[in-house]
This record gives structure tokens, C-alpha cells and sequence, in this order.
């Protein structure tokens, strides 16, 4: 899959989709958005956004996913230039959300590669290693970033993903108590299933967080899963010996599953864009993209709420009376 800007706007278009989030970080962002270029140029940063709106594709979102607590520095600074870019940006083009993760640390000053610490409750090391990458590098270096997105109007939507300091709802919110509200959730409902989490409590639980939604399914390999268990490490590109992989909406999970998260989430009144992601190794990528959509178009709901069935049906002034009685 080789489009060119406007060919993949096209392409897009042709499918019915309607919004985009768009990459703003990292060498390959460069081919649909020059962060650089578009800041200093007005005039490229206006036909840029027309080329949105030749195809009638709104902007909603721009992503700045990275390696942010990174311990090689050189990479650390590039992308705390992109981010402050990326927040710039998108307060000059009326953004107001970027998606992301909160990184990565080393697991003890001075380290040179990041640790993702999974098991602590009996080993000292373990639990003081934890605290001090919350406290010494997750927080402090959250606490400045998130002022850098507040000042420019713009919310950070953190992904939980697998192998990452925030990727859990619990942690999530934690973060965000220790942060402030420049923290919400970008809701990608494949990385509870590979971590054998509940989405629908996850929902429930993160309720008004979830400012935004990545749609890609998760396939678990039973046979695979009993031996591997859930923090298997078996590289992705290769699928057939891992526990879970990363797949297309339904080819994890059926229908039914699927209209209960639709529901769930327009329950605790999510009323944003679902951001569909084709990261499936075994799967084409424009068919993967084009079945993602094809399986998702019946299942979501389009129109708001509106007239309840019980006001159309003048049920509501007899149960407004009822209530008034109690």
C-alpha cells in the first residue's frame, strides 16, 4: 500500500470515511503531515487542510505516538520537539485532541535500556524500581509535556497499550489524578483483550476519559495462550506461534460483542469519531482495511439519540405525572 497524500484521501473518501486522525510524529508522519513545513508556511498549512476538505474528511485527531521516556537521549529530544511541534500545530488548525503513550523508562538511573515491570508484589527491587519510574521520570516528564498541550488547547489521549507505563484503566486513572485533566483516554479495545482485561468494565470504569477510540480486534491462540500466556514475547512477525495477535474487527470477536461496546460506549455518552487501525501481519493491508469497514458500517450507530421511543409514543407526560406522585 503506496498512496501518495491526495491519492490516500481518495482512497479514503471512496470507502465513506468522514474523519482522520492524523500522524504528526516520526519520519513517517512526513508524508501526510510536514509538522515542520506546515508551521511555517501558512499558505502550505491552508491547502493542506483544503486537501482534507476537497474530499470532505474533517481532521479530529492528531497522533503523537513515540517513544517519549525513552533512556537514549538523542531520540528522547527529538520527540519532545515533535510533541511541542505536534501541540502547536494542531491549536493553529482548530485540533483540540492528540493520541499517544506515555513511554517507556529505564528501570533504575543511568540505564540504557527501557524495562516494563509486570510482576512486583514480592520482590523489594521490583516495587522500588516501579515507584521510581513513576516518580522520577513518568510524572515529571508528564507534568511539563501536559502543560506544553494545555497551554496550546489540546487534550492527550493516552493509549494503554501492552508494554507501556500507563496500560491498564486503573493506571490510567492514576495518571491522570496525578497529571490533571489535560489527561484522557484513547480507548483501543484490542489491547484489553491481549491483556486479558474486560473492555466493557474497562469502559465503564474510565467513563467520561474516553475522549477518543482506535477499533482493531484481537484474535487469542488458545493453543498458544496455554503455554505462552498473555505477556507473551514471540515477535509479531510471526503470528502462528503467539498467544494473541492484532486483527481485523470481527475476525476476534463476533458481532454481538462488538454492538455491546458500541452500546456501552454511547452509554457513557461517548459521541466522538472510531478510528479504524489495520495492524494484522497475515492480512493484506488495503483488504484489511476495506473488511475492517465493511464489518464495522452496519454495526455503528450514526444518527444521536434524539426522540426517545417513550416521548413519540406521549408516554412521557403519564410518567413524568407518576414520578411527581412518588
Amino acid at each position: 500500500m503506496k498512496f501518495g497524500f491526495e491519492e490516500g484521501l481518495r482512497y479514503a473518501a471512496n470507502l465513506g470515511l468522514h474523519f482522520a486522525e492524523v500522524g504528526a510524529c516520526g519520519i513517517a508522519a512526513k508524508k501526510f503531515c510536514d509538522v515542520e513545513k506546515l508551521l511555517a508556511d501558512s499558505g502550505d498549512r491552508q491547502q493542506w487542510i483544503d486537501n482534507f476538505a476537497k474530499y470532505a474528511i474533517e481532521i479530529v485527531s492528531l497522533s503523537a505516538h513515540g517513544a517519549p521516556l525513552t533512556p537514549d537521549k538523542k531520540m528522547a529530544d527529538e520527540y519532545s520537539c515533535q510533541f511541542r511541534q505536534c501541540c502547536e500545530l494542531a491549536e493553529k488548525i482548530g485540533v483540540n485532541k492528540v493520541t499517544l503513550v506515555a513511554g517507556l523508562p529505564e528501570g533504575i538511573e543511568g540505564g540504557n535500556f527501557p524495562v516494563w515491570i509486570t510482576q512486583q508484589v514480592d520482590v523489594p527491587f521490583y516495587r522500588n524500581a516501579l515507584q521510581w519510574q513513576w516518580e522520577k521520570r513518568l510524572i515529571p516528564y508528564w507534568k511539563k509535556h501536559g502543560k506544553i498541550a494545555a497551554d496550546h488547547g489540546v487534550t492527550l489521549c493516552f493509549e494503554m497499550q501492552v508494554g507501556d507505563m500507563i496500560n491498564n484503566p486503573v493506571k490510567l486513572k492514576r495518571f491522570r489524578d496525578e497529571i490533571g485533566p489535560v489527561i484522557a483516554c484513547n480507548y483501543d479495545i484490542s489491547h484489553m483483550w491481549a491483556q486479558g482485561i474486560d473492555p466493557i468494565e474497562a469502559i465503564r470504569y474510565l467513563g467520561e476519559l474516553v475522549q477518543h477510540v482506535h477499533i482493531k480486534d484481537t484474535c487469542i491462540h488458545e493453543h498458544n495462550l496455554r503455554l505462552k500466556g498473555f505477556n507473551d514475547s514471540t515477535a509479531s512477525t510471526l503470528p502462528e506461534e503467539r498467544a494473541w495477535t492484532f486483527t481485523l474487527p470481527g475476525w476476534g470477536h463476533d458481532e454481538k460483542t462488538w454492538r455491546e461496546v458500541f452500546a456501552t460506549l454511547r452509554l457513557i455518552g461517548y459521541k466522538d469519531i472510531l478510528s479504524v487501525e489495520m495492524e494484522c501481519e497475515y492480512v493484506d493491508i488495503e483488504e484489511g482495511i476495506e473488511k475492517s469497514v465493511a464489518f464495522l458500517k452496519p454495526l455503528i450507530l450514526e444518527k444521536p439519540t434524539g426522540q426517545r421511543w417513550w416521548e413519540a409514543a406521549e408516554f412521557g407526560q403519564l410518567w413524568k405525572v407518576e414520578k411527581e406522585d412518588k
